[in-house]
Parts: C-alpha cells; sequence; structure tokens
C-alpha cells in the first residue's frame, strides 16, 4: 500500500484530467444513488408525516404529563386521534422493529399511555418492567406501583349479584373505596384519575337506579337525586353535559310512562303532574342545547327538539 502511495506521489496527474475524473465518478455515483431509491413520498400536510423517532414520540405524551384529565378531554394528535391511544400503537410499532432499543423508555411511555387510558392492569406490568430493570427510570416507575396496585384492584372489583339489593350494598361498598382512594391520592398526579373513576362509578350507580327505578323503593325520586348530585359535585367535570342529558332523559321517560300510565284523553290524566317531569327534561335539555363549542349540543338539540312534539300531541290530546 505504501509503495503505490509513493508511485502515485511521485507521478502526479495533471490536474485539469484529475478535475474531470472525480467530475465523472460523482456523476456515475449520483446516478446509481437516484436509480436505486424510491421517489419521495409526497406529504399534502406536514402534520401528517409518520414519527422518525422514540423522541418525537415520547416528547408528545411528556408535553401532557400533567394534564387535569378529569377536567379536559384528552388531548389529541395532529390526525385527530386520542393522543394516548394514538402515542402506544406508535410506542408497539416502535417495540416491533427495534425490540431490543431503548426497553426502558418505552416501557415507562407505555405505562403513561395506558394509565391515562384507565387501562391500570397494563400499566401495572410496564412500570414494574422498569421497576425490575437497571435503567434510570427505575425509582420513578417504582414510585408509581403503589397507586397503580391501588387502581387495578379497584378497577377490577366486579360486581355479580343478582338481587337489586345486595348490588347497591356493593355498588356503595366499590363507591366508599373510589371516594377514600380520592383522599390518599389527593396533591399527587393520581389525584385526577382517581377523581375520573369515582364519577364513573357514581353515574353507573344512578344510571343503575335509574334503569330499575319501577322494582327499586322510591326509585324515580332516588334516581332524579342521584343524577342531581352528579351535576353539582363534578360541575367542574368534562362529562358535565353528559350528566345533564342522562339527567333528561330520564325525565323524559318519567313524562312518557305517565302519559302510558294515565290515558291523555281520560279524566285521570293530570296535566300539571305530566309538565312536572315534561318541564324538567325541557329545561335540562335546553341548558346542554345553549352551550356553544359543545359536543354535545347537537344531541341536545335533536332530543328537545323531539320532545317538544312529543310534549305538544299529549296536550293536545288532552284538551
Amino acid at each position: 500500500m505504501s509503495a503505490l502511495r509513493v508511485s502515485a506521489a511521485a507521478h502526479p496527474r495533471p490536474t485539469r484530467r484529475r478535475g474531470a475524473f472525480r467530475a465523472l465518478a460523482a456523476a456515475l455515483a449520483f446516478g446509481l444513488c437516484a436509480g436505486c431509491a424510491s421517489p419521495p413520498r409526497p406529504v399534502a400536510d406536514g402534520r401528517y408525516e409518520p414519527y422518525e423517532n422514540l423522541l418525537e414520540i415520547t416528547s408528545d405524551i411528556q408535553r401532557h404529563a400533567n394534564d387535569n384529565t378529569y377536567r379536559f378531554p384528552a388531548p389529541r394528535d395532529p390526525s385527530g386521534q386520542n393522543l394516548y391511544k394514538a402515542s402506544l400503537i406508535r410506542l408497539l410499532n416502535y417495540e416491533k422493529i427495534y425490540p431490543r432499543r431503548m426497553t426502558d423508555v418505552v416501557s415507562y411511555s407505555k405505562g403513561i399511555c395506558m394509565e391515562r387510558l384507565h387501562d391500570y392492569d397494563g400499566a401495572l406490568k410496564a412500570f414494574r418492567a422498569v421497576a425490575e430493570s437497571d435503567s434510570p427510570l427505575k425509582e420513578k416507575a417504582r414510585a408509581k406501583l403503589p397507586y397503580m396496585e391501588k387502581f387495578n384492584d379497584l378497577a377490577g372489583y366486579r360486581i355479580e349479584k343478582n338481587n337489586v339489593g345486595d348490588y347497591l350494598t356493593e355498588m356503595e361498598f366499590k363507591l366508599d373505596a373510589w371516594r377514600n382512594f380520592v383522599k390518599e391520592a389527593r396533591g399527587t398526579p393520581y389525584e385526577w384519575l382517581a377523581v375520573e373513576d369515582e364519577e364513573k362509578t357514581e353515574q353507573h350507580l344512578a344510571e343503575f337506579v335509574a334503569q330499575n327505578y319501577l322494582i327499586i323503593k322510591n326509585g324515580a325520586e332516588n334516581a332524579l337525586n342521584l343524577f342531581r348530585q352528579l351535576t353539582i359535585k363534578h360541575a367542574q367535570s368534562k362529562n358535565i353535559n353528559l350528566h345533564y342529558l342522562n339527567w333528561a332523559d330520564f325525565c323524559a321517560l318519567l313524562t312518557k310512562r305517565y302519559a302510558q300510565d294515565k290515558d291523555p284523553r281520560s279524566l285521570d290524566f293530570d296535566m300539571a303532574t305530566f309538565n312536572k317531569s315534561a318541564d324538567a327534561a325541557i329545561r335540562l335539555y335546553s341548558l346542554v342545547a345553549q352551550k356553544d363549542g359543545a359536543e354535545e349540543k347537537v344531541q341536545a338539540l335533536g332530543k328537545l327538539q323531539a320532545f317538544n312534539a312529543y310534549v305538544a300531541k299529549i296536550q293536545g290530546e288532552s284538551e
């Protein structure tokens, strides 16, 4: 090799020929690369380009790590998907392509997405894998384990009772457990997640009583009180309009039930009793229908128009 270098140095080529050779080599190299490479995929909107690396995925997750998920809906990515669900899919795809690359970061990020999606069993497994490793994230993961275990136990509590009374007793027990956990989590990043699950359990209780009000003592009154308490206690919730709609639906159900039991054309029909529940339903539907920007506005408008037509029909028959 050294002899070749000495020989080349001893007999240098003319500068003009050397420049022409380099230009020809560059042209050939460019032609070969251009022939091998596929043309770039045109992207109509840069926001929808695929994520290039793990940093891009985790940066979105970290940006919303301290969001109040109780008051505000889940953030959306540029394509309009739930950010946590979309990020989890991207992480799973990244994990398939690079199964041994940055496994601790991938698992920890998956755990954050899963806890925000209320998949506490999956989050617990992800954080536990990091906590049992030598990762710099192991201490953070270990700090999350007690909360995830509690979330997983409460969320996994299943009520399997055929008797309505026993079911209600079990529901109250589950609600007390969530309320106690909310107190334990107060001031931590998990307070809002706990309040979300408490709210969800209270909503299930109200809906169960409403669905079975005919076989529950004072069922209609109890259901109305539960819906009212939901709207008062969770006035700051992102689901407040849904609670109003569920309350209005039950008032509309009571209105229709009364018209079925008492023929509007008979003397037994009392318009004041009919109007009491009908006015409540109209008021609640109107409350949501007047909220500009609310996702439930269109739904409330449709229900309000249909119910108004029904009430007008019954009032006409009773005259």
